[in-house]
């Protein structure tokens, strides 16, 4: 089923990147913290490419407002034309889907988020959400890779989850600050060696962002730090460039 909703407005939030808030009018839509769902134009609107998957990255308990945020990567006539509409555009929303949610039994007492740009969208609907009911029963370590501090999508938001106590947040920079001797795979695995550190072996770990770098911190994990494949849970975004 479709969901009719209408564009209530868009803004930057970080460099290149752009989040894009709707107001659901049918009524029945649900989701999962985590899930995402297919995004359409309407039929008649002319684009022949009217339909992209995102990452919901608002919390369940906003709707019927819902959430995305995309990178405006160039030669993407959706997003071009996503980032030109204006408040009001009608839009269908399909139903949500997808696994990458928390536990609802045997929650662990850590969860532990590694997002690498854009991939900080299903973790920012899960803190939303734990924020909002306030009494979370498990801890969020969260761990963001990004180039720059003006490249990191939701900065402001990390800042305040870790000023509040929601997450500890440990930020990645690959390009900002770096020492002539180091690297930005070190950096990525001084990040990933600090947030193990405090999660505990019976954490589990979730891991979202561009495939290369996904695939980069599953290998760094199994290989280095030895963490059991159960533990780890991955979303991948296609058409990113690794941060």
């Amino acid at each position: 089923m479709d969901y009719s909703a209408r564009l209530l407005r868009s803004f930057p939030v970080s460099t290149g990147t752009l989040c894009v808030e709707f107001e659901l009018l049918t009524p029945g839509f649900s989701f999962r913290a985590g899930q995402a769902s297919l995004f359409s134009f309407p039929p008649e609107f002319p684009l022949a490419d009217k339909s992209r998957i995102f990452s919901l990255c608002s919390a369940p308990s906003e709707l019927p407002t819902v959430s995305i945020a995309t990178r405006l990567t160039s030669g993407s006539l959706f997003k071009e034309a996503l980032a030109k509409s204006r408040p009001g555009q009608m839009f269908l929303i399909g139903e949500a889907t997808g696994e990458f949610v928390i536990p609802e039994e045997a929650r662990p007492k850590t969860l532990v988020f590694l997002a690498g740009g854009i991939g900080i969208t299903p973790f920012r609907s899960m803190i939303r959400e734990s924020r909002y009911r306030k009494n979370s029963p498990f801890r969020i370590l969260l761990l963001t890779v990004n180039r720059s501090r003006a490249d990191t999508p939701f900065l402001s938001e990390c800042e305040a989850w870790m000023k509040e106590r929601t997450a500890l947040w440990i930020p990645v920079l690959t390009q900002e600050g770096l020492p002539p001797a180091g690297s930005r795979q070190e950096r990525i695995e001084e990040g990933l060696s600090r947030i193990l550190d405090m999660a505990g072996v019976e954490s589990l770990l979730y891991l979202s962002g561009p495939p290369a770098m996904v695939d980069a911190f599953h290998q760094i994990l199994l290989g280095q730090f030895l963490v059991e494949e159960p533990r780890i849970k991955s979303e991948m975004f296609y058409g990113y460039l690794a941060h």
